[in-house]
C-alpha cells in the first residue's frame, strides 16, 4: 500500500499495537513530601535550608532552619538522623551529610552571633509544659521559651504538682 508523506504506520495498527489511547490520559499531580523530610523526626524543611546552603547563603540557611528547629547546633550533634537513611542521593552516589550540614550552620551562626528573627505579633495562644520534669529544669524551660518566643504565645502554664 502507497503511504501519504510522512506516514508509514498501516491504517488500524495503533489499535493493534495498543497506542495511542495515551491521548486521553492526563497526569495526576501528587504533592508529597521528599523522603527525607518525611522521616525526620523535627519535621524540618530540609530542602528548604539545603537549597540556601548548596548556594553559599549559610545565614539564609540558618534562618529556615531555625523557623522549624531552634537549636540546630545541638541537633546537629545528637539526632541520629534517619533523613540520610531515606536519602534520594544515596541511590546515586552517596546520601547528603544532612545533620553535618545542619551542625555547621548551628556552629557559624554561633560563631558569626546571627542573632534570631524578633517575634511576630501574639497570636493568644497558650503553652501548657507536660512533662517529668519540674519547672526549674532547662529542658521544659527552653521549649517553653521557644513557643513564647518564636511561636508568639501568650503565656506559659506549668501543671501543678
Amino acid at each position: 500500500m502507497e503511504h501519504p508523506f510522512a506516514i508509514t504506520l498501516e491504517v488500524g495498527s495503533s489499535l493493534a499495537n495498543q497506542t495511542g489511547s495515551w491521548r486521553t490520559s492526563r497526569p495526576v499531580y501528587v504533592d508529597r513530601l521528599p523522603p527525607c523530610n518525611h522521616a525526620c523526626p523535627a519535621g524540618e524543611n530540609i530542602q528548604g535550608w539545603l537549597f540556601h546552603a548548596e548556594s553559599g547563603d549559610y545565614e539564609a540557611a540558618w534562618r529556615t532552619l531555625t523557623a522549624d528547629n531552634p537549636l540546630p547546633a545541638v541537633m546537629g550533634r545528637v539526632c541520629y538522623h534517619p533523613c540520610e537513611d531515606r536519602c534520594n542521593r544515596a541511590e546515586l552516589d552517596a546520601a547528603v551529610g544532612i545533620n553535618s550540614v545542619e551542625r555547621f550552620l548551628g556552629d557559624e551562626a554561633i560563631r558569626r552571633g546571627w542573632p534570631f528573627a524578633p517575634p511576630a505579633a501574639e497570636t493568644g495562644k497558650r503553652v501548657l509544659v507536660v512533662g517529668a520534669a519540674r519547672p526549674d529544669c532547662p529542658r521544659p524551660i527552653i521549649c517553653a521559651a521557644w513557643a513564647i518566643a518564636w511561636r508568639s504565645t501568650k503565656q506559659v502554664r506549668w501543671p501543678a504538682g
